[in-house]
Formats: structure tokens, sequence, C-alpha cells
């Protein structure tokens, strides 16, 4: 028997939803669903869904860096509502706008009576307190705490009528829809920035040129590289471009002598994984210009001062992303600490009195640094930078001056964007708080 699952906070949400609604207008999860029992081996041709794609609370799908999956998944339809069971309190839940197939982490959830419950409504009630004050209190597990389908199938939901669910619904909609235009603007001001740079460097980028038949003069080839990807017309227009830059141009690696990469303890070694401690930064982590801690996972100290110890990150410090994203660049800050990465980011660290780490970052997220960088990459399904071609990254290096003046336009930018975002998420609480207000009365 557990007996967190007779917590107080689940009693009185469940308490809440019987005071407000009759015996006719709530029902347990399990008389409202139905399931998708249909688990195959994995289809490359159907589109796949990990925990990891979905963006906690805010049921849309995001780039990762997770692998493949090796066993079985669950297939879902268009229509589906996917719940996260493990770790449900990160409300991994999102609408399938197609068919596909799923980690068997996910239920893959439709309305019993298509008439009585929507799929919206479902989904908006999920990621609501009055459910997750339940499914907090009816997880098993200790590394991996997950919600039980029989547990999961107690948690009581209400039934209001269509029109009211209709109405919910729009609450949430609207801050959803406002949540997406103000990150669109955001976005927007930081794409601006790669015109901002190549202005200030005197750089002019390169037309398109995707030509897939071309021919190279043999002694314009590198000698160690004659493929057709790195000596395709784009790059060269590029690296005649970045020539043309009257600043000069150092080596990344005498900017950073010292390249570490970190690792990712294996599925065997779940132990080394904690809820929170030292923050464990991937692929999804590192955005242009910032680091994401919105979907952070954490390893032990042990962790970060033995086997880790070499890739514990630093104030200053410039990592960037070397498989699938490659070339994304962002500065570690002070509040992010103590943190450390995996195998997929390298950190750079600098070691020159003129370059500002901020700068760094701020050319190797520019089109034709990203482009660059992209140039030098190998592997066929999984594309991936080494250290070596890292290093021999040429970086245009104006002075202090225009540096603290790029950097410095940047911030402002920066700092817009986030407030922007933050706008975003007050406006997404207030929109689920009055959900819950109106739901409960």
């Amino acid at each position: 028997m557990n007996a967190d699952f007779y917590h107080v906070d689940r009693r009185l949400s469940v308490e809440r939803i019987a005071d407000r609604w009759g015996t006719n207008e709530r029902v347990s999860l399990k008389k409202a669903l139905l399931y998708s029992e249909t688990v195959l081996p994995f289809a490359p041709a159907l589109p796949y869904i990990g925990l990891a794609n979905i963006e906690s609370e805010f049921c849309t799908l995001i780039d990762t860096d997770e692998a493949v999956p090796e066993g079985n998944c669950r297939r879902f339809v268009a229509g589906q509502v996917l719940y996260g069971k493990l770790r449900p309190y990160l409300n991994k839940i999102y609408i399938a706008e197609k068919s596909g197939q799923c980690s068997p982490e996910f239920y893959a959830l439709s309305p019993a009576n298509p008439a009585k419950l929507l799929p919206e409504f479902l989904a908006a009630f999920l990621m609501s307190n009055s459910c997750l004050s339940q499914t907090i209190h009816m997880m098993t597990g200790n590394t991996h705490p997950r919600i039980q389908r029989e547990d999961f199938e107690e948690i009581l939901i209400p039934l209001p009528s269509i029109y009211i669910q209709r109405k919910l619904i729009s609450f949430i909609e609207a801050a959803r829809l406002s949540r997406q235009k103000k990150h669109v603007e955001a976005d927007a001001l930081m794409a601006g920035v790669d015109e901002y740079i190549l202005k200030e460097l005197g750089l002019t980028a390169a037309q398109e040129d995707d030509r897939r038949v071309f021919a190279v003069r043999l002694k314009h080839c590198a000698s160690t590289r004659v493929d057709a990807l790195y000596n395709a017309p784009r790059f060269l227009k590029l690296l005649e471009a970045l020539n043309d830059c009257h600043y000069p141009k150092i080596l990344l690696g005498e900017i950073s002598p010292e390249l570490a990469g970190g690792a990712t303890p294996k599925r065997g070694d779940a132990e080394l994984y904690t809820d929170d401690g030292v923050k464990f930064l991937r692929i999804l982590n590192v955005a242009p210009f910032r680091i994401n801690l919105d979907d952070v996972k954490h390893i032990r100290d042990s962790v970060h001062e033995g086997e880790l110890s070499r890739s514990q990150l630093a104030t200053g410090d410039v990592l960037m992303t070397i498989t699938g994203r490659v070339g994304t660049a962002a500065v570690v800050a002070k509040d992010i600490l103590p943190a450390n990465i995996n195998q997929h980011i390298v950190r750079l660290r600098i070691r020159r009195k003129d370059c500002l780490p901020e700068y760094l970052a701020a050319y190797l997220n520019s089109s034709i640094g990203n482009a660059l960088s992209n140039r030098g990459v190998t592997g066929g399904t999984r594309i991936a930078l080494d250290y070596e071609t890292i290093r021999n990254l040429t970086i245009p290096l104006p002075s202090l001056e225009i540096q603290h003046k790029v950097t410095k336009e940047l911030s402002r930018r920066q700092d817009e964007a986030r407030r922007l975002r933050t706008e975003a998420q007050s406006e997404w609480e207030a929109a689920k708080a009055r959900f819950e207000a109106e739901l409960l009365g």
C-alpha cells in the first residue's frame, strides 16, 4: 500500500472536484478514456516522439538530441493525447497532429465518448494543478517515478458540458497563441543579430548556392578533404567573404587551446542521475546565445567531481554543440553553476585577453560562423564535428571596442527578448489559474 496515495493534497483535490461537480458531471479516467494498446518495433518511416520532444506544459514539439529508440514504440493516431507517465510532474502532454509512434513512456489517450469530452479539455485538465496534485501522490519508483495505469485511472476528472469545456479551453488557447506570438517576436529580435554582426565585421553573407553538381579544381581542394560537402560552392564563397574581412583572423585553437567534452552515463548507470544537484547540459539546453534550463537533467556530485571532472563548467565558458544541430553556441553564466556537459557539446575556455566570450559565441552563431562550422562535419546518419576541425576554425577578431559594441547590442536584444518571454510565461500562468478557478468555482 502506498501511503502517499492518501496524502491530504490529493484528497483535497478530489473533494474540490466532487464538491463542484455532481455525480453525473465527474468521472474517473478509467471510464473517460480509451488507450492505444499497439506496441510495435520502431519503424524508421514513421514520425517518432520521445519524452524529450515535448516541451513541458505547453503541448508543443521541440527538437532534441534524443537517440533513436532500440526497442518497441507505442503507435498513436492524430487527435490522441500523449501523456508522459514517467515523472508526470513534468507535464509532458501533447495532442498528436498526425499519426506516428512514441516512447512506451507515454499513454496514448482518446475520449471514450467524444460527445462528452474534448481532447483539448483533457490535455488542459491533465496539466492543471487539480490533476497534478493527484498524480504526484500516485507515483511509484524512486529513480524513475512513474504513474501506473491502474493509479492513473483513479484520477477524477470533471465533465462539464461541451460548451463550458470550449470556454475553459479558450483561456488556455488564447494564452498559448499569445505566447507563440511573443516568442516569435523574441526570436525575430535575435534573428536580426546576424545581419548586425556581419555588418559590424564588414562581412557579406554569400548568396545561397545549393548546386548538387559542380566542379572544383584539384589544387583548390583541401589536402585531407576531397568530399563534395566540404568543397561545396556555398562554403567556398563563404571562405572568400571571410578572407575579405579586414580584421585579424585567429584560429579557434589559439583562442581556446583546451577543448573539453563530457560523457553520458549509460542506461545501466541510472543511479548516477538525480532530480536536483549539478546541472547536466545536453544539446537541447544550448540555444543560440543562451542556456535553456526548461528540461535539464542533473547528475550527482560524485559524477561531477569524478568521471566528468574534466568537463566542469565555469563562468565565461563558451559551449558549442558538435553533433546533430552543429555549431550553436552560448556563454555560461554564473547562475547556472555548478554544471557539466555531455559528449555532444564542447567547452571552449578562452585564454586570450583580446577575445570576449560573448563575442566568440556571437560569431559562431552568425550565419557565416555556423555554416563554416558545419562545413567540417563528418558522418552520415549522425553528423559530428571533431576537435581538430574545431581548432582550425577561423575567427575574425576585431578590437575589443568593436567586440564590446557587438555584445552590448546583443545584450539589448536579449533583454528585450527575455522581457517578451517573461510576459508570455506570466500570461500562461494566469490562464492556467483562470482555468482552475472557473473549473472548480
